[in-house]
C-alpha cells in the first residue's frame, strides 16, 4: 500500500470518516509498504497492513466470515486441479469455457468505455486480481477489494501479477456493503459476477455504496453478472457452492436495473457479445419472406427495438447469457431519497 493512496482515497471502516487513515510503514520495499498499521484521526481505530494489503474489514457480518473462510478451502481444490501463478497470470486467456465468457465481455467493456491513464477504478470482488492487472497494465489506479486474501482465491493473489513489476494496484480487505474508499474518490466500479454475493438488502447498500465513491460521472460497470429466469428461477446452483459456504442469490435484471436506478445511476444495458443473436453481423439485404427465420432474424438485429426486445427476453425468460450493464452517476443528481423512482421495464 501506498502512503498517498491511503491518504487520498481511504475511509475508516469503524467511525466512516473520509480520509482520516494514515499510513504508519514498519516495512516497505521499492514500490509500497508492506507491513505497517493504518491509524485513524478521528476515532483512534488502528488496522494492520500485511503484504500490501490493508485490512479494513470491520466487524463483518457472520456470512462474510464464513465464506471467506470457503474460498480459502476453494483455492486447495484450484491447487489440486493444477492451477498456479503462471496460470493464474494468463486470465482471463486460458482454455475455458468460462473465462472465455469473461475475456469477451471484458474486452466488449474496453471498447465501451473511454478509460483514460490515471482514472481511479475499484475492482470489488477482485478474487484472483486478473482484472485488477488488467486495468492496472491500462495505466488506470487500480484498487483490488474483496472479503478475503488467500491466493488463489483472494488478495494475495495480487503478488503473482506485481513481483514481476509489470503492474502495481492497490490492495484492500473489505466489504462491497460498505466500502472502505472515501466519497466521490473513484472514476469506475467494476463488478465482474460479484453481485450475486448479496442478498436483496446488501445488493441495495451495494450500489448505494458505489454511488457514494463515485466522483459525478463516474460509472458503474457490470459485466457477466449471474441472473434469475423464468426457465431458471434459481440462477445459483447452490449444490455447488454449499461446501464452501458461498452466499450467493441470484437476482433478475430487472432488479439490478432497479436497485442501480433507485441509488441514483443512469443505466444503459449491454449487448453480451459472446451470444450468437449479437455476435451475427446483419446481412446487407434483407432475406425473402420465404426464409421465415432468417427474415426475423434480420428483422429483430436490423432495429435497435428488435435487440432490445430480445435482449430482455434472453434475461429474463430463457437465460443463457449473463447481465452486462453500465450506470452513470449523473453530473448533477438529487439527493438520494428525495423522490421514488419508477423501475425500468427493459
Amino acid at each position: 500500500m501506498q502512503t498517498d493512496f491511503a491518504a487520498t482515497h481511504l475511509r475508516c471502516p469503524a467511525c466512516h470518516g473520509d480520509r482520516t487513515l494514515a499510513l504508519l510503514a514498519q516495512e516497505r520495499d521499492e514500490r509500497e509498504v508492506r507491513t505497517g498499521t493504518l491509524r485513524c484521526s478521528a476515532c483512534g481505530r488502528e488496522f494492520a497492513v500485511h503484504r500490501g494489503v490493508g485490512e479494513l474489514l470491520y466487524d463483518p457480518p457472520e456470512h462474510v466470515v464464513r465464506e471467506a473462510a470457503g474460498l480459502g478451502r476453494f483455492a486447495e481444490v484450484m491447487r489440486a486441479d493444477g492451477w498456479d501463478r503462471e496460470m493464474v497470470r494468463r486470465l482471463p486467456d486460458v482454455d475455458h469455457g468460462y473465462w472465455y465468457v469473461q475475456g469477451c465481455s471484458l474486452r466488449q467493456l474496453l471498447a465501451t468505455v473511454d478509460f483514460q491513464p490515471g482514472q481511479w477504478l475499484l475492482d470489488i470482488g477482485s478474487n484472483t486480481c486478473w482484472a485488477s492487472n488488467q486495468f492496472a497494465t491500462l495505466g488506470l489506479h487500480a484498487i483490488a477489494l474483496d472479503i478475503s486474501t488467500h491466493e488463489l482465491q483472494g488478495l494475495y493473489t495480487s503478488d503473482y501479477f506485481i513481483e514481476d513489476g509489470t503492474s502495481y494496484f492497490e490492495r484492500v480487505l473489505g466489504s462491497m456493503n460498505d466500502m472502505p474508499l472515501a466519497s466521490g474518490s473513484l472514476d469506475y466500479v467494476f463488478c465482474c459476477e460479484v453481485l450475486h454475493h448479496n442478498d436483496p438488502g446488501g445488493l441495495r447498500r451495494t450500489f448505494e455504496e458505489a454511488f457514494r465513491v463515485l466522483k459525478p460521472g463516474g460509472k458503474v460497470l457490470v459485466i457477466n453478472e449471474t441472473l434469475k429466469t423464468y426457465r431458471d428461477p434459481d440462477g445459483v446452483h447452490t449444490e455447488g457452492v454449499a461446501q464452501f459456504e458461498g452466499y450467493e442469490h441470484a437476482h433478475w435484471a430487472w432488479r439490478y436495473r432497479w436497485e442501480a436506478t433507485r441509488a441514483g445511476f443512469t443505466t444503459a444495458m449491454l449487448e453480451p457479445s459472446y451470444d450468437g443473436f449479437f455476435a451475427a453481423p446483419v446481412p446487407a439485404t434483407k432475406p425473402p419472406l420465404a426464409r421465415v427465420r432468417s427474415r426475423v432474424g434480420y428483422t429483430l438485429r436490423s432495429s435497435a427495438l428488435g435487440r432490445h426486445a430480445y435482449l430482455s427476453w434472453v434475461n429474463h425468460v430463457v437465460g443463457g447469457v449473463q447481465l452486462n450493464m453500465i450506470g452513470t452517476k449523473p453530473a448533477r443528481f438529487a439527493l438520494r431519497g428525495s423522490r421514488r423512482r419508477t423501475a425500468p421495464s427493459g
